[in-house]
């Protein structure tokens, strides 16, 4: 699997770091884990640090949007660690924020995941709560809340257009031709994907848009920070659903979602919505894995997406009968 992350020398890291810190910096170690940033954990002052590096090629947000974000979640008792500076290294963003305690749900047994989904699911809720009526567009923003998108279905129609060559996959459509990305089988998930966007509503809501449980933490029963905000974006709030969803599919997390809205708000074709951005989230990640020459995940990913389709279609036949 290739290796997309930052690459940082330790001088350069510690470079980085004289300029902030007037105290010595001890202890500074890898942090593994992450696919797209370089991260590292330190010691300064008594205290323990996180400093991550991303590549320049993220065209409409990078590291700069988090301490954006900051201001709009931690008030609203988000757990986002604070940024406390970000920052260029050459062609890279940076940026530095104090470690939170605990271990990324994923690594935690699954009995103890499923005591700490009712939090997971107030926290995704408040995010979807966040005012953004002083913001523009739908999809992914930059570090100050403006997105390009003019339509929640124009973020999705995109996945199959090359970008700029700025933007993190650029030029792409070669992997249909060297790599084993599949066309007609890209094809046909996207043209399912389009069908079923005529039943997504063109809401704009704060997402999350990466709730996975690499991006949670948790200690003595309590999530304590939730990470990685580069992909937060505005439209569907159930698509957030769809993303933990489609990943622990074994957690019924759509299921648990649906019986907490339904206290409190109606989601009309819940399953046709779902179905969409499932198809999207695997659209996205055949691509990623295809660019990471990763083919055991894109099998994975493959076989999955496959699955839910065909047991979305039996659900629908029992209608039917």
């Amino acid at each position: 699997m290739s290796d997309l992350r930052a690459i940082v020398e330790t001088e350069q890291v510690l470079q980085v770091l004289s300029q902030h810190f007037s105290t010595p910096i001890t202890d500074l170690a890898p942090v593994e884990g992450g696919l797209i940033s370089r991260t590292l954990t330190f010691h300064s002052d008594g205290a323990d640090y996180i400093i991550r590096f991303n590549k320049d090629n993220m065209l409409n947000s990078n590291l700069p949007k988090e301490a954006y974000l900051y201001q709009k979640l931690a008030p609203a008792g988000v757990p986002i660690p604070e940024i406390l500076s970000t920052g260029r290294l050459e062609e890279h963003y940076y940026a530095i924020s104090r470690k939170a305690p605990g271990k990324m749900l994923e690594q935690l047994p699954i009995k103890e995941v499923e005591q700490l989904l009712p939090q997971v699911i107030e926290i995704v809720d408040t995010i979807h709560h966040i005012d953004i009526s002083n913001t523009t567009g739908y999809g992914g923003f930059n570090y100050q809340g403006k997105a390009l998108a003019r339509s929640w279905r124009d973020v999705f129609l995109k996945v199959r257009e090359e970008e700029d060559d700025k933007d993190f996959f650029g030029k792409w459509h070669h992997l249909f031709d060297d790599s084993f990305l599949e066309r007609p089988f890209f094809d046909e998930i996207y043209q399912h994907m389009c069908q079923l966007l005529d039943f997504c509503p063109n809401e704009r809501y704060l997402l999350y848009g990466n709730p996975s449980f690499r991006n949670l933490l948790a200690q003595d029963g309590k999530i304590t920070a939730a990470l990685d905000w580069v992909d937060a974006m505005y439209g569907d709030f159930v698509y957030d659903i769809a993303y933990l969803d489609f990943w622990c599919p074994e957690l019924r997390i759509s299921d648990r979602f649906l019986a907490y809205y339904q206290r409190q708000i109606p989601v009309p074709a819940y399953a046709e919505r779902l179905l969409c951005y499932h198809c999207y989230i695997a659209l996205s990640g055949l691509r990623f894995y295809a660019f990471t020459n990763n083919e055991p995940a894109y099998q994975w990913l493959r076989n999955t997406i496959q699955t839910k389709r065909t047991s979305a279609q039996k659900q629908q036949e029992k209608r039917f009968y």
